[in-house]
């Protein structure tokens, strides 16, 4: 819902009279683009236009509690959380950001793994920690491991890829609003004791749309 004066949009959270259409203000925001959890269970937003991803825990009567933000970010977008806390953000200007649960800066995918994105979009990340990025503009999909190389999960069958989400299974489930579709791949995995996940090789990924 957009505000008549401060072009905010409000993000709402129902209550228990979903029938009669009750709603409440969780709070406002100026540009509100991604919304995810962390490891603690803080909900995480991303503020595109402030350059900001805000933090809080959220009470029993829907209040915001300990809130923190992080700034001086380029035009971020989607968010999740990292399953050892902290959080992972995209930004529209070419890169990926991972933060610890302190707030701080940890790891620039780019830099790390010289990689050049074209538009990063949804991210997600597994249990084993690593993490999985959409490519809007390259129309890809692909894994960056907590060591070693980067892999290409998914080089076609994309028109306009956006969101992301990774199962415990191994699958990925992935916004395709070019085909107004969510797709599911498969990509190769090894028991669960074992941290690193895949036994495909960056040029043989074994990705099988479901």
């Amino acid at each position: 819902m957009m505000g008549n004066r401060t072009n905010c949009i409000q993000i709402k959270l129902s209550l228990q009279a979903l029938l009669k259409g009750d709603w409440m203000v969780l709070d406002r925001f100026c540009s509100p683009r991604g919304i995810g959890v962390d490891a603690s269970g803080k909900l995480l937003v991303t503020d595109y236009t402030e350059g900001k991803v805000h933090s809080f825990a959220v009470d029993h009567a829907f209040k915001m509690q300990s809130p923190h933000s992080v700034s001086d970010l380029r035009g971020p977008r989607y968010v999740c959380g990292a399953p050892e806390g902290g959080f992972v953000v995209s930004e529209e200007c070419g890169d990926v950001k991972l933060f610890s649960n302190s707030h701080k800066l940890l790891v620039s995918i780019s830099d790390k793994f010289g990689h050049t994105f074209g538009n990063p979009a949804g991210v997600c990340a597994d249990r084993e920690g690593n993490v999985i990025v959409v490519d809007e503009q390259h129309r890809k999909i692909h894994l960056f491991p907590q060591s070693g190389s980067p892999i290409c999960l998914v080089s076609k069958g994309l028109q306009r890829p956006t969101g992301i989400a990774c199962s415990t299974q191994g699958l990925l489930y992935v916004a395709d609003s070019g085909e107004d579709n969510i797709k599911v791949f498969k990509y190769r995995v090894r028991p669960p004791f074992n941290t690193d996940i895949l036994s495909a090789s960056s040029d043989s990924p074994n990705l099988t749309p479901r």
